[in-house]
């Protein structure tokens, strides 16, 4: 169907790049229940264990990739989980076992598990050492006060350091009605509380209404607990072999690639799933129900090998599934290429769900990066047959594709970095719109979003792109998520135009190659960034992500012989932050020369700066337009840039953004009236550009995603 409105692509070619489209207490022992509880300052990047033998985690030049538990006891690290379980009938409840090889490093008197609303069966929770494994220790399920966790206790003694395998055995709720999962006391803990985690039941419909039941999961943040216990933060990574019972007319998915189901003979059947890589427990999935597939082929770019493509869709929806399957290689292509480390697959699945009970209201989430196994709500992400695909379809496909390599290879140590996945999705899904469908996005329309993100940041509701979160920060650490989400993505666009996209993307291969299979903090992000670009970083990434509010950069340039001489003051943009930033490290760009054409990029850390420029000459600040701060000017510069408006005339988000800021600037009261006016005549474009029709409900989906999402959410 065509566009209903003017695709543009803009190349910028003035700044730092040419902005051209491109191809998530103390220690104490495990009796504490907790371990554990420091603070954000708290965690270091000493080797906490060794991590899992994975394909990729060799521990090139001994970089340390592990995380320090925040919750839980660093004593006991699992290494690889053997999970089974069994819904019932009436996909009410569900059965569940477990045989877990876990490395025991200190005597400990017991083994704390992750678990929520499952109970354990009696005198059926053991623990052999291995490898003889011959002799059975008993252990006792003891449910803490204080947070969601088991002490698996001995009677007497100690559990020396060795390896164990440990076995449990326990039952559970599947979730379906949110009033049922949603009681007062949970609303009060968890305002955003929703039926859609660990296990949940959605009703898949067909176009012609017949309906049946399936269960799909989801683990993020921290609901793998109510699915089966185990150790369940971002800190751990470990290896899943998934088997389950499910009834017989069903199709079953995983992370892993399936073995050949076996028929029971109650009419049900064992599905069995190859053992996943090492990975953090919230991104292991399971989907049972009566789904259609579309499947296909990808070829991987850097070695030609093929990864077979499947889109589980609910009865009769197959074929609504096509744009998403062509989509999906695209932007697996995009990555590939962009990262250049192939995904740890030979299968890639999506599975969608329609929700005949429509639940999704209630979900908070729109969609959840598993790491192979995609889960999305079909609504959102299926097209019918010749009808054009949604501008929220073509988004949070690849945002979750992005997710395989920023959330799934590299995860954040902790629910404060989460930003690590989130704004590097919403990055780099903006980024593949708008160069393989910029009927949906341009760079013109990416630079207005920054209006929206500009009004939530000055306000008082305003946080930190990274929270400063508690022990227990794992709930709501979303909210809200235009931060996490949009903001964060600004901020790596404008990291981008001051190391240049080739600096931004081997920066970004280096983190991916020494952090795989690993945790990311900030800090390894810009020590990567840092080795690739050959810049630094780490100030410029710290003064942003972790103050509220947008620095005010005012410039004043003045002719003195044949140089220009540019006086440069940075204060914060009036705001009604709670705890309002004063100065920001900002990669400041400045164009100048008759056709604007040259470019001078510096880093202002202090309050004010004086930088010379040859010639006399008009400045132009953020000559992108896509830099995270608003600019003003003196009445002489402001004169001068309009005067050579037409030198950048084709560069539309320069302009767009030009005007954008003076809105601004005018409604803090900080330019006049006349000044406003004179702006938006000379440029000729409204007070407020308009975002294209379809942009702007993208960019609404997102908020919407962003906003109300708890997931511990994400669209993925």
């Amino acid at each position: 169907m065509k566009s209903v409105f003017k695709p543009v692509i803009t190349k910028i070619a003035i700044g730092t790049i040419a902005l051209a489209p491109m191809a998530a207490c103390s220690t104490g022992d495990d009796a504490s229940g907790l371990g554990y509880q420091g603070n954000k300052s708290d965690k270091g990047d000493t080797p906490r264990h060794d991590l899992p033998d994975t394909p990729g985690n060799n521990n090139v030049a001994k970089i340390d990739k592990s995380a320090k538990p925040m919750e839980m006891p660093d004593t006991i690290w699992p290494k690889n989980y053997k999970l089974w379980f069994r819904p019932d009938a009436a996909l009410k409840t569900f059965t569940g076992r477990a045989d877990v090889e876990i490395d025991v490093l200190e005597p400990v008197s017991a083994i704390t598990v992750a678990a929520r609303n499952l109970n354990f069966a009696k005198g059926r929770t053991t623990l052999r050492a291995l490898p003889d494994a011959s002799k059975v220790i008993s252990l006792i399920p003891t449910p803490q006060t204080q947070g969601d966790f088991v002490q698996l206790r001995l009677s007497d003694g100690q559990i020396g350091p060795g390896k164990y395998q440990l076995h449990m055995e326990w039952d559970g709720k599947i979730q379906f009605s949110d009033a049922e999962y949603c009681p007062p006391d949970e609303v009060a803990r968890n305002p955003l509380c929703s039926a859609a985690t660990g296990i949940f039941k959605v009703g898949l419909s067909s176009p012609d209404g017949v309906t049946s039941d399936a269960i799909v999961t989801q683990g993020e943040t921290n609901y793998a607990r109510q699915w089966f216990p185990g150790w369940d933060e971002p800190a751990f990574r470990l290896t899943f072999e998934v088997t389950a019972e499910v009834p017989g007319a069903w199709k079953a998915v995983s992370n892993g690639a399936p073995n050949t189901p076996i028929p029971l003979p109650d009419g049900y059947q064992q599905v069995s799933f190859e053992k996943t890589p090492a990975m953090p427990t919230y991104l292991l999935f399971f989907g049972g129900g009566k789904f259609d597939t579309l499947e296909d082929n990808f070829t991987n770019p850097l070695d030609g090998s093929q990864v077979h493509l499947r889109w589980f869709t609910p009865p009769g929806h197959s074929t609504w599934a096509n744009f998403a399957m062509q989509w999906t290689k695209e932007s697996m292509d995009f990555y590939y290429k962009y990262t250049g480390i192939p995904q740890p697959f030979t299968k890639f699945d999506t599975i969608t769900a329609n929700d005949s009970y429509n639940n999704k209201p209630n979900t908070g989430f729109g969609g959840m990066e598993n790491w192979g196994a995609i889960f999305e709500f079909a609504n959102a992400v299926l097209t019918k047959p010749g009808d054009r695909p949604s501008p929220y379809a073509v988004y949070v496909v690849t945002h979750e594709i992005a997710h395989q390599w920023f959330g799934d290879l590299v995860t954040p140590d902790w629910w404060d970095d989460v930003w690590l996945n989130e704004s590097f999705a919403t990055w780099l899904g903006f980024r593949t719109v708008i160069e393989f469908h910029p009927e949906y996005m341009t760079f013109t329309d990416y630079a207005n979003n920054k209006v929206g993100v500009f009004s939530a940041d000055v306000r008082s509701t305003a946080v930190p792109v990274q929270r400063n979160l508690s022990d227990a920060g794992s709930f709501g650490f979303i909210n809200p998520g235009i931060f996490v989400y949009t903001k964060g993505n600004y901020i790596l666009q404008m990291l981008e135009n001051y190391l240049g996209a080739e600096g931004m993307k081997k920066g970004l291969q280096i983190y991916l190659k020494n952090y795989g299979f690993g945790n990311a903090t900030p800090a390894r992000l810009w020590s990567s960034l840092e080795q690739g670009s050959g810049k630094k970083v780490a100030d410029i990434g710290d003064s942003f992500i972790r103050q509220t509010g947008m620095p005010l950069v005012t410039i004043d340039a003045q002719c003195a012989g044949n140089k220009t001489y540019v006086s440069v003051k940075q204060e914060a943009f009036p705001n009604q932050n709670a705890y309002p930033a004063s100065k920001w490290n900002i990669p400041l760009t400045l164009a100048y020369g008759n056709a604007l054409q040259e470019s001078k990029t510096i880093e202002l850390s202090a309050n004010a700066k004086q930088i010379e420029l040859p010639g006399c000459t008009a400045v132009i600040a953020n000559p992108t337009g896509l830099d995270y701060y608003v600019t003003n000017y003196s009445g002489p510069s402001w004169s001068a840039l309009l005067a050579k408006v037409q030198a950048v005339a084709n560069n539309k988000p320069l302009l767009s953004n030009i005007v954008n800021d003076a809105s601004r600037l005018f409604n803090a009261g900080l330019i006049s009236q006349a000044q406003f006016d004179q702006i938006k005549a000379v440029i000729n474009l409204p007070a407020a550009p308009a975002l294209s029709a379809e942009s702007s409900m993208l960019t609404h989906s997102l908020h919407y995603q962003g906003d109300l999402m708890l997931r511990e959410n994400a669209s993925r």
